[in-house]
């Protein structure tokens, strides 16, 4: 098996009422990690434990929430990852991460209208080439409470349509895979 040790340090700190601000410290270091990769022997697929993998970084967020049911959250996190045996960064990794959700009250306890907002800086692809760095932009419009327990809900992701794509495992035969343009969502939830 594989095995990981993990290592945070947090500080966090409440300011007034409303908000609350932490920072975080990480130090993870896995062995043995399994991994798909090509048997050189047939040529067929399987798992294996291929390396020894750290990741370390520190993450910033600070969140705030106030009357009437408005809430506001914005993350950052720098983390360096690393192939322990190589010294090569690993696939599909991204060093900088941000994120920034709104919700607003529409209507007091039953409307709410949530933004969502993601950057993930440019990762390496599995041929030393880089997949863009991008922006996409998520809304979702909510019920809560209606007719007692019943919640609607309405989501947009990718709402400007925005093109990018992720760096393919090893195994694939493209350094890059499209990801879905615009999508939506709408979920019905009914607790009895």
């Amino acid at each position: 098996p594989e095995t990981i040790n993990s290592y945070e340090l947090v500080y966090e700190q409440y300011f007034g009422n409303y908000y609350r601000g932490t920072v975080v410290a990480f130090y993870n270091e896995i062995e043995d990690l399994i991994a798909l990769k090509t048997d050189p022997l047939d040529g067929i697929i399987v798992f294996d434990n291929v390396d020894t993998v750290s990741a370390k970084g520190i993450e910033f967020e600070a969140e705030g929430e106030w009357q009437g049911g408005h809430e506001g959250r914005i993350s950052y996190t720098l983390q360096e990852t690393e192939n322990k045996e190589t010294g090569e960064t690993l696939i599909n990794s991204p060093e900088h991460l941000l994120k920034l959700n709104l919700i607003g009250a529409l209507l007091k306890e039953k409307v709410f209208l949530g933004a969502e907002e993601q950057y993930t800086s440019r990762r390496e692809t599995i041929s030393d080439n880089f997949a863009n760095a991008f922006f996409i932009t998520n809304v979702t419009l909510s019920g809560r409470n209606i007719f007692k327990t019943l919640e609607v809900s309405g989501s947009v992701y990718n709402l400007f349509d925005k093109e990018y794509d992720d760096p393919a495992s090893e195994e694939h035969t493209l350094d890059t895979i499209d990801q879905d343009g615009r999508t939506f969502r709408i979920k019905l939830t009914y607790a009895f």
